[in-house]
Formats: C-alpha cells, structure tokens, sequence
C-alpha cells in the first residue's frame, strides 16, 4: 500500500468514526439549519403577506371611493336633481325663492342635499377631491351665487339648517384649476 492512498483510507476511517460517534450532534447540526430555514421563510412569508394585504386593502379602498363616487354622481345627474337645480336657477333669477311647502322647495332642498353629500363625501376621503372637482367644478361654481341667496332666504325665514360642507365644496369649486383636457372643436363654423 502506497503512503498517501493509505493516508486517504485512514481520513476516511477518522471521518467515518467521528460522524459514527457523533451521530447527536450531526442530527443536531441538521436541525438547526432546518430551524434557520423554517425561520427565514416564515418571516419572508410574513412580510410578503403584509405587503400584499396593504396592497389589496388601497385597491378595495380605491375602489369603494370610486364606486361611492359614482353613486352620487349617478344621483346628481339625474332628473330630479336637475329639476332642483334648474328651480333654484329659476328662483335666483327671479329673486322670489318658494316657501316650505311650495312647489318647487324640496325639488332645490334635495339637489342642495346630494351636493352636500357629495361634499361630505370628499372632506372624509370617501371620494376622491380631484375627481369630484374634475367633474364638478363649472356646475359648483355656477351654482355658487343662487346658493348663497337661498340660503340666505332660509336663515331669513328661521330655517338655520346649513348645509354643512356644501359650502366649502362650492369654495374649492370656484377656485379650482381643472387639470381637464383641452379639446379643439374642428370643422365647426
């Protein structure tokens, strides 16, 4: 036998001896880097849960914005609501609002009610400010003047029940630069 082969045998034989001996502490070794790996998958799985969550909680969130703003949107076009503002139009214009009862006085009571919902809606975040404003700010600030003078006829008759974020709305809709699209009508004479 040659001196270095037999050197190789007795490395092996002391390998094999000393993991024959020390079974223990090879089982404990495994063990702890599966406790290691256990522990940083977990911790990985952890933190990516979290993020996936905040993730899905600002899209549900994001969406029930959207979806809260087109309900009142939806409520805001529609022919009842129209009918209120075109009589407070009416109303302003002619400078003689309608009494508590008359015809005419919920109509404009119910079109101030869904803008003021729509109001409520932005100050809390459950719309979008930008997106109200967008879509919103000509008709607010149209709307401005024959609402301070309704209201204005409401206070003077005892009826002090304002509404209480209509106002600011009708504000920020007056000063509001619209980041709106620009279109060029063509081919129009």
């Amino acid at each position: 036998m040659k001196v270095g082969s037999s050197f190789a045998v007795s490395a092996v034989v002391i390998a094999e001896n000393f993991w024959t001996e020390n079974k223990d502490l090879l089982a404990l070794a495994v063990s702890l880097l599966a406790l290691v790996v256990a522990i940083v998958t977990t911790r990985q799985n952890v933190e990516t849960t979290k993020k996936i969550a905040k993730v899905a909680a600002s899209h549900a969130e994001s969406m029930a914005r959207l979806a809260t703003y087109q309900r009142i949107h939806e409520l805001l076009v529609e022919p009842a609501a129209a009918s209120g503002r075109r009589r407070l139009f009416q109303a302003a214009k002619s400078g003689t609002f309608p009494g508590i009862g008359d015809e005419g006085w919920d109509d404009i009571n119910y079109s101030l009610a869904l803008y003021d919902t729509l109001a409520g809606y932005v100050f809390r975040g459950q719309v979008d400010r930008d997106v109200a404003l967008d879509a919103w700010h000509h008709p607010l600030a149209n709307i401005a003047g024959p609402v301070r003078a309704f209201s204005a006829y409401r206070i003077e008759r005892g009826i002090n029940q304002p509404w209480p974020h209509l106002m600011q709305l009708i504000e920020a809709g007056e000063t509001y630069a619209c980041q709106c699209p620009n279109v060029e009508r063509t081919g129009q004479s």
